[in-house]
This record gives structure tokens, sequence and C-alpha cells, in this order.
């Protein structure tokens, strides 16, 4: 018999290998690399919203320790005791802060806002070295209650030397509850968008895969590696770069709020020294208070005014109309307190302008701090010059943003700065009260 006329062993269908079709392998490859970016881009943001908001805690501590420093330089050379509970009972409120203590020179307890914190604060051993950045020194306890804080001190110096000490205690574990609450929803979008992604990538790879199939031999295979040569760690790092991920200075839209004070000359002729300082913290108090209650950044003081920068984030977007409410807000409550006998409150105008700025740290490796720069700065001090007391004056592009929640007055144009064309303002009457659909 002829072998090739012999039968052979029958072959089944079933035992014969299955090539994976193209489909699936680029679905599988995509979403890989979908699962591996949006899993990393998200705990980025998520570190990223945690940090912002815990510097953000901390840099409201440090103002609030840096004005209790300055206020209980008199009661401490006076010997006043009410002053000094006053003033730690109101930086524990306005603070959210766990503790607050004024120690004298000596160390020795002069005010605190719990019971025995002062020598509770001797006793126990810190859980990390001291961090010292200029006068303020950072450390943190776990208090025999359980609770971690971080403690900030300051010493209180007058005019060459420490007449007492402050301390402001940073409740940790409120402070990580506080971030879940607000990294929360920040996961569930993210998870959200993930899924949306996801779908898209299922979709785009059914399409690329029939597009692949009708082209010559190998030209597929190399289409697909230039893909996946862009997922590469180098390429997510050149990207990185380029969008400025790896710098230190970051390119933001951003409102500015400008808080100053007229006819400060007159005023100060007639009012004595410790008046002036006590009506000036008062209203740097109330200022900063409501800047950082709309989520805003206390920039600098600048004599007697003060700037905030309001910016969006994942967390909290419209910077304008959060830094209008702020501006409201302010000018409420410094009629309250020129009520209560501070002239000085009842002189404060407002300027508010919006623009692109710079935003990085700045300074020397011995001292340095986060600053904002661009012309949306000088803008709003000129707005600011423009307002008279009592008065909150906008800019055009500020106006245009939220034209439907306010009512305003136009104002004459004027020029502005170097600019070579006058600039239309407005003055702020009132806000709108809408009813929002949805």
């Amino acid at each position: 018999m002829d072998p090739l006329d012999s039968p052979s062993s029958p072959v089944e269908e079933k035992d014969l290998p299955r090539p994976t079709p193209p489909f699936l392998k680029f679905s599988a490859l995509m979403f890989l690399l979908v699962l591996v970016l949006g899993f990393g881009l998200t705990l980025f943001f998520i570190d990223r919203g945690k940090d912002l908001i815990y510097r953000e805690r901390v840099k409201a501590g440090e103002i609030v320790l840096g004005y209790l420093a300055k206020a209980a330089i008199l009661p401490l050379l006076e010997d006043d005791p009410l002053r000094l509970n006053t003033l730690v009972q109101e930086a524990k409120q306005a603070t959210g802060f766990a503790y607050a203590v004024i120690l004298d020179g000596d160390k020795a307890v002069k005010s605190q806002t719990e019971e025995g914190i002062g020598a509770i604060l001797k006793e126990i051993e810190p859980i990390q070295e001291p961090i010292k950045e200029g006068k303020i020194i950072s450390q943190t306890y776990t208090l025999p209650s359980g609770v971690r804080v971080l403690n900030l001190s300051k010493p209180i110096i007058f005019p060459n030397k420490i007449l007492g000490w402050v301390y402001l205690g940073l409740s940790l574990d409120l402070l990580s509850k506080e971030i879940r609450t607000e990294i929360l929803p920040l996961v569930y979008k993210s998870a959200l968008l993930g899924l949306v992604g996801l779908s898209v990538v299922m979709g785009a790879a059914f399409f690329l895969t029939r597009r692949l199939n009708g082209l010559p031999p190998g030209l597929g295979k190399s289409f697909l590696k230039k893909i996946i040569g862009l997922f590469s760690p180098s390429g997510i790092e050149s990207v990185n770069s380029m969008n400025g991920g790896l710098s230190r200075v970051t390119r933001d839209q951003v409102t500015v709020l400008f808080a100053g004070m007229k006819g400060f000359r007159s005023y100060a002729d007639a009012r004595g020294p410790e008046g002036i300082l006590e009506d000036l913290n008062e209203y740097l108090t109330i200022t900063q208070k409501c800047i950082l209650d709309y989520g805003g950044y206390v920039d600098r003081f600048v004599g007697g005014a003060v700037v905030g920068v309001f910016s969006s984030s994942p967390l909290s977007g419209d910077h304008t109309m959060r830094a209008i409410n702020a501006a409201l807000a302010m000018q409420g409550a410094l009629g309250n307190v020129r009520e209560k006998g501070n002239p000085l409150c009842c002189r404060v105008g407002i300027g508010i302008s919006s623009g692109v700025v710079l935003f990085g740290l700045t300074g020397s490796q011995d001292k340095n701090g986060y600053t904002f720069i661009g012309e949306s700065l000088k803008a709003a001090y000129s707005l600011n010059v423009m307002a008279n007391p009592g008065e909150i004056v906008m800019s055009k592009d500020v106006y245009q943003s939220i034209e439907d929640f306010v009512s305003v007055e136009p104002l004459p144009p004027q020029e502005i700065g170097p600019r070579t064309e006058p600039w239309e303002n407005f003055r702020l009457r009132q806000l709108l009260e809408r009813k929002h659909s949805g």
C-alpha cells in the first residue's frame, strides 16, 4: 500500500491551537496601559490633594501663630491673664486647632485652652525631631488621650528679648479625617473617568484592529510598537517634564483680592501707638480669616494691606466667586467690628482682579516661601486705589465671569499702570439671589 494512501489518524478541529484575535490582544494591551496610567494618576492627584490640604492648614496655623506672638506682647508685659485667655480662645475657634498655649520666658504657662496641656507637652516625648523653619518650630506628639498632634511653636520677642512662647496644636487625626472627606469624591470621579476611558479604549481597539487587518504584513506590528513606545517609562517622564510635572513653578489662572486701608496717616495722628497696634491686629485677623474661610491663600502683608489669591483645584473650583464672597464677608465683619469701636475697620477698600500668575518656591536655601508673580497682582492694587472705604471694585474680566450673579455700578475708564488703553471697572453693589436649576 502506498504510504500516501495509508490512513492517518484523524485530527479534530478542537485539538488545533486557535490564534488569538488581534482585537483581544490589542484590547488587553490598552486595558493594562489605561489601568496603570489611571491608577498612577489617581495616586498622584490624591497625594497632591493631601499635600495641598496639609500645607494650607499648617500655613494657616503659622499665620495665626505669628499673630499671637505679636498680640501677646502687651498682655505679657502688663501681666494681663484675661487678655491672654481671650487670645488663645480666639485662636482655637478661628483655626480649629486642638489647643493653644502661651508661656512666659521661663516656660511657665500663662494661658491655655485645655487644662494641663502645657504640663503634658513638657512631660511626653516627641515622635520626631523638631523641624525649624525661620522662627517657627514644629514637632509631632502623641497625647495621653491617643490623639496625634503637630505642635507649632514660636517665640514672643520684644524688642530683642524672648518674653515667652506660643504653642498651637494641630490634630493630625482630625486633619486625616478631613483629607479623607475631601479626597473620596476625587477617588469616585477618577474611578468613573477610568470606566469611561476603558469603554473608549475598547471601542478604539476594535476600530484600530479592523483598520490594521487591511494593512500590508508587518506594518500593523510596527504601528503597535510605536504606540507602546509612547507609554514607556522614558516617554511618560518626558511628557511629565514637558507639562511642568517636575518643575517647581506653576502657571495658573487665579483671582487676586487686595484689601488696603485708606487715610492711615490721619487715623494714626488721632490714635495712640498701643491703640494702632490693637486695631491693626484685629483688622489683619479678620481679613486673613475671611480669605482662608473661602479657600484662598494669604500671599503677603504689605503694610496695612492684605493680598489674597484664589485658585481652582480638583477640591475647590469657581475661584472668582469665592473671592467675591470673601470680600463681602470681609466688609461685613469689618463693619461689625467698626461698630464696637475700631475706627480702622471703616477705612478698608478692596480691589479684585483676575489673570494668569506664576506660583512657585522663591528665596534662598535658608529662607524661602511660595510666591505669586503676575500683572494681576498689580491690577488688584490699582483697583484698590480706586475703591473708597467700604467699597469693592472689580475689573472687567472679573465682572464678565460673574455678571449673572452680581449687581454693579460701572466706573469711568481710567488709565491704570503702564497700559496704553484705559480699563473698564465696576463697583460691586450686591449679590443677586438666583435659583440654580438641576
